[in-house]
Order: C-alpha cells, then sequence, then structure tokens
C-alpha cells in the first residue's frame, strides 16, 4: 500500500540534538537550518530535512512528529525554522513510548476522517527500540531507522516513492 503518512522523531532525526529538552530558551534562529539556545548550544537540522518535508507535501502525504521531549522546546525550534505549518498533529510527550504517540495520532486523524491502516505509515526514528515498539504495537507500519536504513533524510522520499502503488 501506498504510504500516506509519515511519522518523524526529532531528536537526532530530524535535527542533530540528542535531547533538545535539555536547552535553555530562549532560542534564536542562527540561519535556515540552525537556532541557538540560552547558552549558545546549536540545533541544526540534518542534511535534507527541509527538501524531505516540501517533498512530502508535494506529493500530498501527510507529514507527523512523535518526538520523547518537553514540547516547549521542540515548538520553539519548529517555529523559529518555519517548520510548524509541515506537521499534523504533531505529538510531542515527555515520555518514551512512541507507540502510544502513534496510536493516539492515529486515532485522532480516524475521529477526523482520516482512515489509515498501519501499513499506509512510514515512521522515522534514530532508536531501533522505539520502531521495534511501534510495530508491535501498531502493526506493520514501514521503519526507517537514520544512520542504518538511510544516511540522507531525502532518502525517505525513495521510500515513499517506491511505496506509491
Amino acid at each position: 500500500m501506498a504510504v500516506r503518512l509519515v511519522v518523524l522523531d526529532c531528536d537526532l532525526t530530524l535535527w542533530d540534538h540528542p535531547n533538545v529538552s535539555e536547552l535553555r530558551s530562549p532560542f534564536t534562529r542562527a540561519d535556515d537550518e540552525t537556532v541557538v539556545d540560552a547558552d549558545g548550544i546549536q540545533v541544526r537540522l540534518f542534511p535534507g530535512a527541509k527538501p524531505l518535508l516540501k517533498g512530502l507535501r508535494e506529493r500530498g502525504v501527510l507529514i507527523s512528529i512523535a518526538s520523547w521531549n518537553r514540547p516547549e522546546p521542540v515548538f520553539e525550534i519548529l517555529l523559529l525554522l518555519d517548520l510548524v505549518d509541515f506537521f499534523t498533529r504533531p505529538k510531542v510527550e515527555f515520555h518514551p513510548y512512541k507507540e502510544r504517540t502513534i496510536t493516539a495520532l492515529l486515532d485522532e486523524l480516524q475521529s477526523e476522517g482520516i482512515d489509515l491502516m498501519a501499513d499506509q505509515v512510514l515512521y522515522v526514528d534514530d532508536r531501533a527500540l522505539h520502531l521495534r515498539r511501534v510495530k508491535l504495537a501498531v502493526g506493520p507500519v514501514h521503519t526507517l531507522q537514520p544512520g542504518t536504513d538511510i544516511t540522507d533524510l531525502r532518502q525517505v522520499l525513495e521510500f515513499v516513492d517506491s511505496h506509491l502503488v
């Protein structure tokens, strides 16, 4: 089945920082792909992040987030980098149970009339544990692990294109 929803983790998946919940607000925008926290610590989008989001939008694929973080820094970063509008029902919760987060996302989408089968979902996360737990709880979602399955986020588009049928 065609991939109709791509769910992205943030830390070490969308951007290069391992835990933005540790950073201090306020953040400032350094450039189109980088923000800096109050202590001068940088958070930079991984190569291909913006082309991925734009490409998914052009293909009509829904995009969301499942992130284990405090919501405030994540949304502040997304806002500063002009990325907020790409995401449908982004889920940023301070617990490691991504299977709960993604189940809640799918339930919300279903309540809005968007019915998705598990095999229409692609979940991208840097941690294999999260990928396994989501598959066990949600069903046969597609998964990609940066650093293992892909080396550049633009490869997510290649995966989606190969599952358009």
